[in-house]
């Protein structure tokens, strides 16, 4: 029998330990994203419209706007639909909105699909347990879904800003549904396996208050030059003219 050094014997196990330990772990959204051309969309079928599925998140008179109800929503909520459906999909985005008017606080999902996948991708989100979770604890009004019989946003440019060029308009979809990936990608860096194994939804809820936190440092601190400076790059370096005071 050939015995080993008992040196050597540990010496593996290190390196296995090691090596299982700079695995990376498994992403649970793609890294890649389909961006059709706008003359591309006619595949999706005759049918193929943009649709949303628009959340009303409670934000009581005096409170602080709860932007972590959107992380949850994102990432616990549409995340799964996505993970399954983002290949079959032409264009998806998120928008976040808060203002005192009579919307609120309102965190929407759009996807643009024919009306069959559409119906199946609202479906998936409305049985969505925390979604549910979110309803019966009053962290989340109340849900509206387009109808999924009724295409009225066949038009690429439908969801953008009228106020833009045309072209502006038609292209505008590619852009923001890569920045809405990237941000799903930093909440999913940041909450690991929280969804699928909470059992309290309020602290799951500190779980994305805390990503919150650690995304916002980022965009504060490197955005920047990530975002600002390398968008501006792609544009030639020109002067961007600000018509209005802002906060981003």
């Amino acid at each position: 029998m050939i015995r080993k050094p008992v040196g050597a014997i540990i010496g593996l196990l290190m390196l296995v330990i090691f090596l299982g330990a700079c695995a990376p772990r498994e992403r649970r959204f793609p890294a890649t994203i389909s961006t059709p051309f706008p003359h591309d969309f006619l595949e999706s079928g005759a049918d193929a419209s943009w649709w949303a599925c628009r959340f009303k998140i409670s934000w009581p008179p005096g409170a602080e706007v709860d932007w972590a109800v959107d992380l949850l929503l994102a990432h616990a909520v549409v995340g799964p639909v996505l993970r399954e459906q983002a290949g079959k999909l032409s264009w998806w985005r998120f928008h976040r909105r808060a203002a005192y008017d009579e919307t609120g606080h309102q965190f929407s999902f759009l996807f643009y699909a024919n009306s069959s996948l559409s119906a199946g991708v609202m479906e998936a989100i409305r049985e969505s347990r925390v979604l549910q979770e979110a309803l019966a604890n009053r962290v989340v009004e109340k849900i509206v879904f387009d109808d999924p019989n009724e295409p009225r946003h066949p038009e690429i440019e439908a969801l953008s800003d009228p106020r833009w060029t045309r072209e502006l308009q038609r292209h505008w979809p590619s852009y923001i549904m890569g920045v809405s990936s990237l941000w799903l990608g930093l909440i999913d860096d940041f909450v690991e396996d929280a969804p699928a194994r909470h059992d309290n939804f309020f602290e799951l809820l500190e779980t994305y208050r805390r990503a919150k936190e650690a995304i916002t440092t980022i965009w504060q601190e490197e955005g920047q030059h990530a975002f600002l400076h390398h968008l501006n790059a792609i544009f030639g370096y020109e002067a961007l003219t600000i018509r209005n005071r802002i906060t981003f």
